[in-house]
Order: C-alpha cells, then structure tokens, then sequence
C-alpha cells in the first residue's frame, strides 16, 4: 500500500511538491515563531541571572518589564529589609541612534555590584561624568571602542569600557549609572525595577518570606528572573500573536493538502472504480488515500522542521533581533507544531478518502 501510494504521488510530482512546500512553510513558521516567543523570555530572564538579580520587584499590573515605572525612593524600603544583601534601581529605554535601535541601561548599583561587571577592556564609569559601557557586539557593530565618544538620547557621552557579558541582551546594550540615565531619559526619579540580592546565609523558606514581605507591604510584584515576563502584556500578546499565526498557518497546510488530495480522487475516478470492481474495499481505498496524505504530511512537517531551525539561525545573525534575543527551537517548539500538523494531514486526507469510497465502480467507469 506504501509503494503505491508513493507512486501515485509520483506520478503527480509537481504538485505533491507544492503541497509539501505548504506544510513545510507552516510548520516552519510555526517553529520559529514558538522558537521566537520563548526565547524573549528566556533571553530577559538569562540577562537578569547574569547581572547578579535573585528578585526582582515591578509594579503591578505593569504593561511591559522595561517600560515599567516605579519611585526610585522605593528602593531604600527594600534595602532595610532583614535579608536584603543589596538593591539595585535599574532604568531602562531604548534610544535610535543612525536607524538603530539601542537598549541603555541605568544602574544604581553599589560598588560590590559594579565590580561584577565583566570588562573585556577599559574601565567601569564614573558616576560624576558622562560615562558609558557598551556591550562586545554593541561595540563591534558601531565600530566603537573605550576612548571614543557615542550620542544617546540627544547627548554625547565618553565610552570608558566594553563589557563581555554571555547574554545576547547584555552583550547589546549599554551601561551607564542610574543617575546619568535618568537625566538622559528624563526620568529622575524613577526606575523600571528593581533588582535585589540577598544574603547567602538565606535558606529557601526565608527567602520566601522576604518576597512575601516584599510584596505585602509595597505596592509591588516580586518575581524571580525567570518569571519576570509573566505579569508582561507584551509578552502576553507576543505569545498570543505567535500561537494564532502558528494556528492560521498550520491549518492553510492542511486545507492545501486537502485540496490536492480532492483533486487527486476526481482525476483518478476511472482509476477507483476499476480497484473497487477488482474487489478492492472501502477501508483499503480509504486507506490508500490517507497513506498519501500522511506521507504528504510527514514530508512537509520533516522539511519543515528543517526550515524552521534554519530561519532561527538567519534571526538570530540579525542585529536587530539576534542583538537582544537569542532563540534556538527546542524539542518543544518542534513537537507541538507537529502534534497539530500530522492530525491535520490525516484530517485533510480524511474527506477526499470519503469521496473515494463513495463512488460505486460502474458509475466511476461510465463517469470517467
């Protein structure tokens, strides 16, 4: 049954080709997109790990992680609280500078904080001057290195180092301290968030305690680096957009295989009605049909898959996406498109199988 259903999409080539070429566009998109979604909170919660956060404390009901505004004064409630180790006020915007983008940070950080910056060369600001760091691919895409001076929002400051974070975020943005950032920004006086750590003596459960306490007595949301995006309405509607498209596409795959499956059934009408007066039944016919939708389908989602990865790798060279978000599909991103794609091939085969075994053979004969 295999063999000749092979050799009945053979006979079509072009065609079975086409619709091959449909799921695997699909499924690819599918792919990237799951990739995408997930890989925008991944790479947020991997940048803030990096940089030393074990909380960080939002405001409620925030739109966007850094769009969010919070009083900067709230930073010192945090501090004094039994556990806190030290509290960073954190302020972040994006600026456009020559048709780019260009994610710059403000850090209100101590000096144990500071001193974990990874430096690749240079040194790390002064919190009196109009000092920057940018990060390693930053600096290589702009051609900038310490010594050189750099424009953001509208002013022009001095680049003393260059930072060598692992993050994609981290190792595309720049650096300066709070207090510059907020002139800059205009926004004294705020933040975006803050970032805490506390101290290492804490166990699990008093760490606990002190993100409820936290939460409880400011009007805050405490989160750890990984969930930071949960109470995010972009990401929200980031995943939302990426799952309905993902749907769409995934259900244009079937509905063309569909329709070549249809077609298929009405030119071989002769064909058909010879095999049901040979003493073929229903169910083999039926099955016939369905074999070559299903090897239709597992064809497109295998070169889909295919696709898939290989769009994310070109994302990812893209400054204006692999700057800020690294995604790799993983084995999740592959199998849920695939669990809806194969279903939907049989689905999409199920119908032309239908019409297949309906036709009595004298009438598919005469017909033909």
């Amino acid at each position: 049954m295999a063999g000749l259903a092979i050799s009945n999409l053979a006979r079509r080539a072009a065609r079975t080709l086409l619709t091959v070429l449909g799921i695997a566009l699909a499924v690819g998109t599918a792919v990237a997109l799951l990739a995408l979604a997930r890989g925008v909170a991944e790479s947020i919660g991997r940048g803030l790990d990096e940089i030393g956060a074990e909380f960080v404390v939002a405001p409620k009901n925030a739109t966007g992680v850094l769009s969010a505004r919070l009083p900067e004064a709230i930073g010192a409630k945090i501090a004094s609280m039994d556990g806190v180790e030290a509290v960073s006020g954190e302020l972040y915007a994006f600026t456009v500078r020559e048709d780019q983008s260009i994610l710059v940070g403000g850090w209100s950080r101590d000096i144990a904080g500071w001193s974990r910056t990874p430096l690749l060369s240079g040194r790390l600001p002064d919190p009196n001057r109009r000092e920057i760091l940018i990060g390693d691919i930053l600096a290589e895409g702009l051609g900038l290195q310490p010594g050189d001076e750099i424009d953001l929002f509208d002013e022009t400051f001095d680049i003393v180092g260059v930072t060598g974070y692992a993050t994609a975020m981290n190792r595309s943005m720049a650096i300066m301290p709070l207090a510059a950032m907020q002139r800059a920004a205009l926004r004294e006086g705020q933040v975006s968030f803050f970032t805490v750590r506390l101290k290492a003596e804490l166990d699990d459960a008093a760490r606990a305690r002190l993100r409820a306490e936290i939460a409880r007595d400011l009007p805050v949301v405490v989160s750890d680096t990984q969930e930071v995006l949960d109470q995010d309405m972009n990401y929200e509607i980031l995943e939302a957009i990426s799952s309905a498209v993902s749907l769409v596409a995934l259900v244009s795959g079937a509905v063309s295989l569909l329709a070549t499956l249809l077609i298929s059934v009405q030119e071989r009408t002769r064909e058909i009605g010879m095999m049901a007066a040979i003493g073929w039944s229903d169910g083999r016919i039926v099955a016939l049909i369905v074999i070559e939708g299903t090897l239709i389908g597992l064809a497109g989602c295998t070169l889909g898959v295919v696709l898939g990865v290989l769009a994310s790798g070109l994302f990812d060279s893209l400054p204006a996406i692999g700057g800020f978000v690294t995604f790799t599909p993983r084995a999740g991103d592959i199998a849920l498109p695939l669990l809806f794609a194969v279903p939907l091939c049989a689905a999409g085969a199920a119908y032309p199988a239908w019409r297949a075994a309906r036709l009595m053979p004298a009438d598919a004969l005469r017909r033909a």
